[in-house]
Protein backbone atom coordinates (compact mmCIF):
# COMPACT_ATOMS: atom_id res chain seq x y z
CA UNK A 1 0.00 0.00 0.00
CA UNK A 2 1.17 3.43 -1.02
CA UNK A 3 0.71 6.07 1.67
CA UNK A 4 0.90 10.16 -0.14
CA UNK A 5 1.88 12.18 3.05
CA UNK A 6 0.18 15.26 0.80
CA UNK A 7 -3.13 12.99 1.16
CA UNK A 8 -2.93 11.83 4.57
CA UNK A 9 -3.54 14.64 6.95
CA UNK A 10 -3.08 12.82 10.41
CA UNK A 11 -6.14 15.04 11.63
CA UNK A 12 -10.05 15.50 11.07
CA UNK A 13 -12.51 17.77 12.76
CA UNK A 14 -16.37 17.66 13.13
CA UNK A 15 -19.28 20.15 13.78
CA UNK A 16 -22.26 18.55 15.91
CA UNK A 17 -24.85 21.43 16.00
CA UNK A 18 -26.61 22.85 19.66
CA UNK A 19 -29.06 19.58 20.78
CA UNK A 20 -28.05 17.32 17.96
CA UNK A 21 -26.55 13.81 18.77
CA UNK A 22 -23.66 12.23 16.60
CA UNK A 23 -22.36 8.62 17.33
CA UNK A 24 -20.23 7.79 14.94
CA UNK A 25 -17.24 9.76 13.65
CA UNK A 26 -15.17 8.67 10.49
CA UNK A 27 -11.73 8.56 10.30
CA UNK A 28 -10.66 9.66 6.63
CA UNK A 29 -6.62 8.59 7.16
CA UNK A 30 -4.73 5.31 7.64
CA UNK A 31 -4.07 4.11 11.43
CA UNK A 32 -2.86 0.81 12.80
CA UNK A 33 -3.74 0.27 16.12
CA UNK A 34 -6.80 1.88 18.11
CA UNK A 35 -4.54 3.50 20.06
CA UNK A 36 -3.01 5.24 17.08
CA UNK A 37 -5.80 7.49 17.19
CA UNK A 38 -6.59 10.88 19.98
CA UNK A 39 -10.11 12.05 20.12
CA UNK A 40 -10.97 15.38 21.52
CA UNK A 41 -14.58 17.03 22.57
CA UNK A 42 -14.68 20.53 22.83
CA UNK A 43 -10.81 20.95 23.54
CA UNK A 44 -11.32 17.65 25.97
CA UNK A 45 -9.27 14.72 25.75
CA UNK A 46 -11.25 11.61 25.95
CA UNK A 47 -10.09 8.17 26.62
CA UNK A 48 -10.44 4.60 24.53
CA UNK A 49 -12.80 1.75 25.71
CA UNK A 50 -13.58 4.64 28.64
CA UNK A 51 -15.17 6.99 26.21
CA UNK A 52 -15.37 5.71 22.75
CA UNK A 53 -14.18 2.73 20.56
CA UNK A 54 -12.67 2.24 17.18
CA UNK A 55 -13.15 0.13 14.21
CA UNK A 56 -10.99 -0.18 11.10
CA UNK A 57 -6.94 0.34 11.45
CA UNK A 58 -4.66 -2.28 10.81
CA UNK A 59 -3.38 0.21 7.76
CA UNK A 60 -6.64 1.42 6.61
CA UNK A 61 -9.29 4.07 7.21
CA UNK A 62 -11.92 3.61 10.04
CA UNK A 63 -14.42 4.79 12.45
CA UNK A 64 -14.71 6.14 16.46
CA UNK A 65 -18.18 5.61 17.72
CA UNK A 66 -18.87 7.73 20.81
CA UNK A 67 -21.85 9.96 21.62
CA UNK A 68 -21.71 13.68 21.70
CA UNK A 69 -24.50 15.79 21.71
CA UNK A 70 -24.02 19.53 20.64
CA UNK A 71 -23.22 21.58 23.55
CA UNK A 72 -24.77 25.34 23.25
CA UNK A 73 -23.75 26.94 20.37
CA UNK A 74 -22.67 23.65 19.15
CA UNK A 75 -19.38 21.04 19.77
CA UNK A 76 -16.37 20.04 18.04
CA UNK A 77 -15.20 16.60 17.65
CA UNK A 78 -11.66 16.53 16.52
CA UNK A 79 -9.48 13.32 15.50
CA UNK A 80 -5.75 13.28 15.04
CA UNK A 81 -3.09 10.29 14.54
CA UNK A 82 -0.21 9.89 17.04
CA UNK A 83 1.31 7.03 16.24
CA UNK A 84 4.21 5.95 18.98
CA UNK A 85 7.99 6.65 17.85
CA UNK A 86 8.99 2.69 17.57
CA UNK A 87 10.39 0.28 15.37
CA UNK A 88 8.02 -3.45 16.03
CA UNK A 89 9.10 -5.11 13.13
CA UNK A 90 12.92 -6.92 13.08
CA UNK A 91 13.83 -8.49 10.17
CA UNK A 92 16.07 -12.29 10.07
CA UNK A 93 19.61 -11.83 8.22
CA UNK A 94 19.02 -15.08 6.10
CA UNK A 95 16.01 -16.71 4.82
CA UNK A 96 12.45 -15.47 3.05
CA UNK A 97 12.19 -11.58 3.22
CA UNK A 98 9.01 -10.56 4.67
CA UNK A 99 7.60 -8.15 2.05
CA UNK A 100 3.96 -7.50 3.48
CA UNK A 101 5.27 -6.74 6.92
CA UNK A 102 8.19 -4.85 5.22
CA UNK A 103 5.74 -2.58 3.37
CA UNK A 104 3.27 -2.41 6.88
CA UNK A 105 6.56 -0.67 8.89
CA UNK A 106 6.98 1.49 6.06
CA UNK A 107 3.77 2.45 6.02
CA UNK A 108 3.83 2.80 9.65
CA UNK A 109 7.08 4.99 9.36
CA UNK A 110 5.33 7.13 6.74
CA UNK A 111 2.10 7.86 8.88
CA UNK A 112 4.83 8.79 11.61
CA UNK A 113 5.97 11.61 9.17
CA UNK A 114 3.02 12.59 8.67
CA UNK A 115 2.62 13.06 12.31
CA UNK A 116 5.16 15.01 12.59
CA UNK A 117 4.31 17.00 9.84
CA UNK A 118 1.30 17.77 11.30
CA UNK A 119 2.59 18.95 14.71
CA UNK A 120 5.39 21.05 12.64
CA UNK A 121 2.67 22.61 10.79
CA UNK A 122 1.01 23.53 13.79
CA UNK A 123 4.14 25.41 15.35
CA UNK A 124 5.35 28.41 15.82
CA UNK A 125 8.29 28.17 12.39
CA UNK A 126 10.22 30.70 10.76
CA UNK A 127 9.91 31.25 7.12
CA UNK A 128 12.41 29.83 4.42
CA UNK A 129 14.04 33.39 3.88
CA UNK A 130 14.31 34.23 7.16
CA UNK A 131 18.02 33.88 7.09
CA UNK A 132 19.61 34.64 10.93
CA UNK A 133 16.54 35.04 13.43
CA UNK A 134 16.54 32.47 16.31
CA UNK A 135 13.58 30.99 17.96
CA UNK A 136 15.55 30.19 20.71
CA UNK A 137 14.10 30.48 24.05
CA UNK A 138 15.93 32.62 26.53
CA UNK A 139 17.04 30.72 29.62
CA UNK A 140 14.62 29.82 32.24
CA UNK A 141 15.64 32.31 34.97
CA UNK A 142 15.72 35.16 32.59
CA UNK A 143 12.15 33.99 31.53
CA UNK A 144 10.30 33.73 34.41
CA UNK A 145 7.34 36.38 34.93
CA UNK A 146 8.06 37.79 31.94
CA UNK A 147 6.54 38.29 28.04
CA UNK A 148 8.31 37.07 24.77
CA UNK A 149 9.26 39.98 22.37
CA UNK A 150 10.90 40.05 19.34
CA UNK A 151 13.95 42.16 19.28
CA UNK A 152 13.49 45.59 17.02
CA UNK A 153 16.78 44.59 15.44
CA UNK A 154 17.43 41.00 15.33
CA UNK A 155 13.83 39.62 15.43
CA UNK A 156 15.11 37.47 18.09
CA UNK A 157 13.30 36.18 20.68
CA UNK A 158 13.76 37.78 24.03
CA UNK A 159 12.07 37.96 27.21
CA UNK A 160 10.58 41.02 28.69
CA UNK A 161 8.42 42.76 31.45
CA UNK A 162 4.64 42.55 30.93
CA UNK A 163 3.23 45.78 32.05
CA UNK A 164 0.89 44.96 34.98
CA UNK A 165 0.47 48.41 36.29
CA UNK A 166 0.58 52.05 35.23
CA UNK A 167 1.92 55.60 36.60
CA UNK A 168 1.26 59.15 35.63
CA UNK A 169 3.43 62.11 36.29
CA UNK A 170 1.94 65.31 35.08
CA UNK A 171 4.11 68.42 34.62
CA UNK A 172 2.72 72.15 33.79
CA UNK A 173 4.29 74.06 31.29
CA UNK A 174 4.50 77.69 30.29
CA UNK A 175 1.69 79.61 28.35
CA UNK A 176 1.95 78.54 25.24
CA UNK A 177 4.24 75.84 25.10
CA UNK A 178 3.59 72.41 23.14
CA UNK A 179 2.65 69.38 25.07
CA UNK A 180 4.66 66.50 25.64
CA UNK A 181 4.43 62.58 26.43
CA UNK A 182 6.68 59.69 26.79
CA UNK A 183 6.19 56.34 28.50
CA UNK A 184 9.19 54.34 30.44
CA UNK A 185 8.64 50.44 31.12
CA UNK A 186 10.31 49.15 33.97
CA UNK A 187 9.72 45.82 36.11
CA UNK A 188 6.12 45.37 34.98
CA UNK A 189 5.19 49.80 35.75
CA UNK A 190 4.63 51.27 32.57
CA UNK A 191 5.20 55.29 33.67
CA UNK A 192 3.45 57.88 31.65
CA UNK A 193 5.12 61.42 31.73
CA UNK A 194 2.24 63.55 30.72
CA UNK A 195 3.48 68.10 30.21
CA UNK A 196 0.25 70.03 30.07
CA UNK A 197 0.70 73.69 28.63
CA UNK A 198 -0.92 76.70 31.79
CA UNK A 199 -3.80 77.65 30.43
CA UNK A 200 -4.23 81.46 30.62
CA UNK A 201 -7.06 82.90 32.32
CA UNK A 202 -9.01 85.84 31.09
CA UNK A 203 -10.90 88.89 33.10
CA UNK A 204 -14.19 86.54 33.58
CA UNK A 205 -11.65 82.84 34.43
CA UNK A 206 -11.97 81.53 30.50
CA UNK A 207 -9.12 79.84 29.16
CA UNK A 208 -7.13 82.65 27.23
CA UNK A 209 -6.31 82.11 23.61
CA UNK A 210 -3.37 80.37 23.93
CA UNK A 211 -3.93 78.47 26.95
CA UNK A 212 -4.04 74.70 27.07
CA UNK A 213 -7.51 74.33 30.08
CA UNK A 214 -6.46 73.75 33.30
CA UNK A 215 -5.11 70.74 34.60
CA UNK A 216 -7.52 69.41 37.21
CA UNK A 217 -10.90 70.95 38.73
CA UNK A 218 -9.60 70.65 42.26
CA UNK A 219 -7.22 73.16 41.28
CA UNK A 220 -8.99 75.99 40.41
CA UNK A 221 -11.10 77.12 43.66
CA UNK A 222 -13.58 79.70 42.35
CA UNK A 223 -14.75 78.07 38.80
CA UNK A 224 -17.42 79.41 36.60
CA UNK A 225 -19.28 77.97 34.10
CA UNK A 226 -19.24 79.75 30.41
CA UNK A 227 -22.58 78.13 29.55
CA UNK A 228 -25.41 75.90 30.81
CA UNK A 229 -24.28 72.31 32.94
CA UNK A 230 -25.66 69.27 30.81
CA UNK A 231 -25.12 66.01 33.41
CA UNK A 232 -25.44 63.91 30.43
CA UNK A 233 -27.79 61.50 31.82
CA UNK A 234 -25.98 61.21 34.88
CA UNK A 235 -26.13 62.16 38.31
CA UNK A 236 -24.93 64.81 40.66
CA UNK A 237 -23.86 63.59 43.64
CA UNK A 238 -23.45 66.13 47.19
CA UNK A 239 -22.13 64.69 49.95
CA UNK A 240 -23.82 64.77 53.36
CA UNK A 241 -25.19 67.60 55.38
CA UNK A 242 -23.51 70.24 51.97
CA UNK A 243 -25.85 72.77 50.35
CA UNK A 244 -26.56 74.90 47.34
CA UNK A 245 -25.86 78.48 47.94
CA UNK A 246 -26.91 81.99 46.72
CA UNK A 247 -24.03 83.99 44.68
CA UNK A 248 -22.79 84.90 48.54
CA UNK A 249 -22.24 81.42 49.16
CA UNK A 250 -25.06 81.26 51.79
CA UNK A 251 -27.16 77.93 51.99
CA UNK A 252 -30.28 78.04 50.27
CA UNK A 253 -30.74 73.91 50.02
CA UNK A 254 -28.94 72.03 52.70
CA UNK A 255 -28.48 67.96 51.86
CA UNK A 256 -28.76 65.42 54.27
CA UNK A 257 -28.14 62.00 53.87
CA UNK A 258 -29.77 58.70 54.79
CA UNK A 259 -27.80 55.64 54.43
CA UNK A 260 -30.16 53.17 53.28
CA UNK A 261 -32.52 55.91 51.76
CA UNK A 262 -34.97 54.29 49.07
CA UNK A 263 -37.70 57.03 49.74
CA UNK A 264 -37.34 60.45 48.26
CA UNK A 265 -38.68 63.87 46.71
CA UNK A 266 -39.26 64.75 42.93
CA UNK A 267 -40.17 67.93 41.59
CA UNK A 268 -41.89 68.37 38.41
CA UNK A 269 -41.93 71.58 36.74
CA UNK A 270 -45.45 72.48 34.06
CA UNK A 271 -47.03 74.15 31.77
CA UNK A 272 -49.33 77.06 31.34
CA UNK A 273 -52.42 76.91 33.53
CA UNK A 274 -50.87 74.27 35.20
CA UNK A 275 -49.14 73.84 38.96
CA UNK A 276 -45.69 72.68 39.73
CA UNK A 277 -45.51 69.29 41.94
CA UNK A 278 -43.63 68.31 44.58
CA UNK A 279 -44.06 64.94 45.32
CA UNK A 280 -43.42 61.75 47.37
CA UNK A 281 -41.30 58.72 45.37
CA UNK A 282 -39.06 55.74 46.06
CA UNK A 283 -39.93 51.62 46.78
CA UNK A 284 -42.11 51.75 49.49
CA UNK A 285 -45.98 51.36 48.21
CA UNK A 286 -47.14 54.53 50.63
CA UNK A 287 -44.61 57.30 51.25
CA UNK A 288 -45.64 60.50 52.73
CA UNK A 289 -44.09 63.89 53.14
CA UNK A 290 -42.92 65.17 56.47
CA UNK A 291 -42.90 69.07 56.58
CA UNK A 292 -40.80 69.68 60.20
CA UNK A 293 -40.46 73.37 61.08
CA UNK A 294 -37.40 74.05 63.58
CA UNK A 295 -37.95 74.92 67.31
CA UNK A 296 -41.48 76.78 67.95
CA UNK A 297 -41.65 78.03 64.26
CA UNK A 298 -44.34 77.18 62.28
CA UNK A 299 -45.35 76.05 58.19
CA UNK A 300 -46.77 79.42 57.06
CA UNK A 301 -49.61 79.18 53.92
CA UNK A 302 -50.69 82.44 52.61
CA UNK A 303 -54.26 83.35 53.46
CA UNK A 304 -56.46 81.98 50.73
CA UNK A 305 -53.85 79.75 49.46
CA UNK A 306 -54.97 76.69 51.33
CA UNK A 307 -56.80 74.10 49.14
CA UNK A 308 -58.19 70.60 50.51
CA UNK A 309 -58.80 67.64 47.88
CA UNK A 310 -59.48 70.42 44.78
CA UNK A 311 -61.70 72.62 47.60
CA UNK A 312 -60.61 76.06 48.03
CA UNK A 313 -60.40 76.40 52.38
CA UNK A 314 -61.74 80.08 53.03
CA UNK A 315 -61.34 79.66 57.01
CA UNK A 316 -59.12 82.22 58.28
CA UNK A 317 -56.65 80.37 60.95
CA UNK A 318 -58.38 82.09 63.57
CA UNK A 319 -61.80 80.38 62.38
CA UNK A 320 -59.81 76.82 62.12
CA UNK A 321 -58.38 77.75 65.94
CA UNK A 322 -61.93 77.76 66.81
CA UNK A 323 -61.50 73.64 66.39
CA UNK A 324 -58.48 72.92 68.83
CA UNK A 325 -59.64 75.57 71.64
CA UNK A 326 -63.41 74.41 71.61
CA UNK A 327 -64.90 73.81 75.23
CA UNK A 328 -66.94 70.76 76.43
CA UNK A 329 -70.48 71.63 75.61
CA UNK A 330 -69.40 74.65 73.42
CA UNK A 331 -70.96 75.15 69.79
CA UNK A 332 -69.18 77.01 66.63
CA UNK A 333 -72.03 79.03 64.97
CA UNK A 334 -72.26 82.33 62.50
CA UNK A 335 -72.72 85.28 64.58
CA UNK A 336 -74.18 89.00 63.52
CA UNK A 337 -71.61 89.87 61.71
CA UNK A 338 -71.33 86.31 59.82
CA UNK A 339 -68.51 84.98 60.95
CA UNK A 340 -67.68 82.02 62.58
CA UNK A 341 -67.93 82.45 66.50
CA UNK A 342 -68.12 80.29 69.70
CA UNK A 343 -71.04 79.95 71.73
CA UNK A 344 -70.35 78.99 75.11
CA UNK A 345 -72.17 76.01 76.91
CA UNK A 346 -75.51 77.52 78.87
CA UNK A 347 -75.81 76.82 82.36
CA UNK A 348 -77.99 74.04 84.03
CA UNK A 349 -81.55 74.02 83.01
CA UNK A 350 -81.10 76.00 80.05
CA UNK A 351 -81.86 75.24 76.46
CA UNK A 352 -80.99 76.66 72.77
CA UNK A 353 -83.19 79.12 71.10
CA UNK A 354 -83.42 80.69 68.44
CA UNK A 355 -85.51 84.69 68.16
CA UNK A 356 -85.12 84.11 64.01
CA UNK A 357 -81.82 85.89 63.59
CA UNK A 358 -79.48 84.52 66.30
CA UNK A 359 -79.04 81.84 68.76
CA UNK A 360 -78.59 81.71 72.83
CA UNK A 361 -79.66 80.17 75.73
CA UNK A 362 -82.97 80.25 77.31
CA UNK A 363 -84.25 78.59 80.45
CA UNK A 364 -86.86 75.55 80.12
CA UNK A 365 -90.30 76.56 80.18
CA UNK A 366 -92.27 75.46 83.85
CA UNK A 367 -95.66 74.86 83.76
CA UNK A 368 -96.00 76.23 80.12
CA UNK A 369 -99.82 76.39 79.05
CA UNK A 370 -100.70 75.13 75.76
CA UNK A 371 -102.51 77.51 73.72
CA UNK A 372 -105.24 76.01 71.04
CA UNK A 373 -105.54 72.41 69.65
CA UNK A 374 -102.57 70.69 69.01
CA UNK A 375 -102.85 68.62 65.51
CA UNK A 376 -101.36 65.72 64.59
CA UNK A 377 -99.57 63.86 61.69
CA UNK A 378 -102.03 61.25 59.56
CA UNK A 379 -100.24 59.01 57.36
CA UNK A 380 -101.78 57.02 54.98
CA UNK A 381 -100.20 52.89 54.47
CA UNK A 382 -100.76 51.11 51.35
CA UNK A 383 -99.45 47.58 50.48
CA UNK A 384 -99.38 44.09 52.14
CA UNK A 385 -96.01 44.13 53.89
CA UNK A 386 -96.11 46.89 56.00
CA UNK A 387 -93.71 48.55 58.92
CA UNK A 388 -95.37 49.93 61.57
CA UNK A 389 -93.01 53.54 61.76
CA UNK A 390 -94.07 55.94 64.58
CA UNK A 391 -91.75 58.59 62.72
CA UNK A 392 -94.34 58.47 59.69
CA UNK A 393 -97.80 59.91 62.02
CA UNK A 394 -99.32 59.27 65.09
CA UNK A 395 -102.61 58.81 63.49
CA UNK A 396 -102.16 55.87 60.46
CA UNK A 397 -104.65 54.66 58.18
CA UNK A 398 -104.59 51.38 56.05
CA UNK A 399 -107.19 49.90 53.24
CA UNK A 400 -106.77 46.65 52.96
CA UNK A 401 -105.86 45.43 49.66
CA UNK A 402 -104.84 41.78 50.43
CA UNK A 403 -103.69 39.69 53.28
CA UNK A 404 -101.13 42.07 55.42
CA UNK A 405 -98.52 41.52 57.57
CA UNK A 406 -97.56 44.52 59.63
CA UNK A 407 -94.01 44.34 61.40
CA UNK A 408 -92.58 46.17 64.36
CA UNK A 409 -90.44 50.11 63.86
CA UNK A 410 -91.43 51.30 67.31
CA UNK A 411 -89.03 52.79 69.23
CA UNK A 412 -89.27 52.59 73.03
CA UNK A 413 -92.27 55.32 74.14
CA UNK A 414 -93.74 55.39 70.66
CA UNK A 415 -96.87 54.76 69.97
CA UNK A 416 -99.96 55.08 67.18
CA UNK A 417 -103.23 55.26 66.50
CA UNK A 418 -104.20 52.58 63.82
CA UNK A 419 -107.34 52.58 61.77
CA UNK A 420 -107.95 49.79 59.81
CA UNK A 421 -110.67 49.40 56.95
CA UNK A 422 -111.00 46.00 55.69
CA UNK A 423 -113.87 45.88 53.29
CA UNK A 424 -113.50 42.36 52.08
CA UNK A 425 -112.21 40.42 55.07
CA UNK A 426 -108.33 40.03 54.72
CA UNK A 427 -106.43 37.87 56.66
CA UNK A 428 -104.01 40.49 58.95
CA UNK A 429 -100.75 39.34 60.88
CA UNK A 430 -99.20 41.16 63.44
CA UNK A 431 -95.82 41.31 65.25
CA UNK A 432 -95.32 39.84 67.99
CA UNK A 433 -97.58 41.67 70.31
CA UNK A 434 -99.25 41.84 73.72
CA UNK A 435 -103.09 42.72 73.79
CA UNK A 436 -104.39 44.50 76.65
CA UNK A 437 -108.00 43.66 76.15
CA UNK A 438 -110.56 41.72 73.67
CA UNK A 439 -109.46 38.98 75.70
CA UNK A 440 -105.74 39.14 75.35
CA UNK A 441 -106.25 38.06 71.49
CA UNK A 442 -106.09 40.82 68.35
CA UNK A 443 -108.96 41.73 67.39
CA UNK A 444 -111.38 40.54 64.44
CA UNK A 445 -111.47 43.40 62.07
CA UNK A 446 -114.65 44.87 60.94
CA UNK A 447 -115.72 44.33 56.89
CA UNK A 448 -117.38 47.94 57.19
CA UNK A 449 -115.76 50.68 58.71
CA UNK A 450 -112.91 51.39 60.05
CA UNK A 451 -111.46 48.92 62.94
CA UNK A 452 -109.61 51.59 65.28
CA UNK A 453 -106.78 50.23 67.57
CA UNK A 454 -103.61 51.65 69.46
CA UNK A 455 -100.60 50.34 70.10
CA UNK A 456 -97.81 51.41 71.62
CA UNK A 457 -94.40 50.34 72.87
CA UNK A 458 -92.77 50.32 76.68
CA UNK A 459 -89.15 49.27 76.88
CA UNK A 460 -89.12 45.83 74.31
CA UNK A 461 -92.13 45.19 74.42
CA UNK A 462 -94.79 46.01 71.99
CA UNK A 463 -98.80 46.92 73.24
CA UNK A 464 -101.98 46.73 71.24
CA UNK A 465 -105.32 47.91 72.65
CA UNK A 466 -109.01 47.69 70.39
CA UNK A 467 -110.89 51.05 70.64
CA UNK A 468 -113.39 50.23 68.69
CA UNK A 469 -115.21 49.39 64.96
CA UNK A 470 -117.44 50.39 63.03
CA UNK A 471 -119.85 47.63 63.04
Amino acid sequence: MTISLAQNAARVSYSVSEGATQTSFTVSFEFFDDADLNVYVDGTKKTLTTHYSVSGGSGSTGAVAISVTGATGGSTVVITRDIALARTTDFPTSGSFQIATLNTELDRFTAIAADLKDSVDRSLQLTDYDAAATLVLPAVNDRKGKALIFNSSSGNVEAAFQVVSAAVNVSTLDVGASATASVAVSDGTATFALGLPTGATGATGATGAAGGGMTNVVEDTSPQLGGNLDTNSQNILIDDAHFIGDESGNEQIVFQTTGSAVNHLEITNNASGSNPILSAAGDDTNIGIALTPKGTGEIVIAAGNLNYGGTAVSSTGAELNYLDALSRGSLIYGNASAATAVLTKGGAGTVLSSDGTDISWSAILTNAALTGTPVEDIYALSGTSVALEPDNGSIQTHTLSGSTTYSDAFSAGQGITLMIDDGSAQTVSWPTMTWVNNGGAAPTLATSGYTVISIWKVSSTLYGALVGDGS
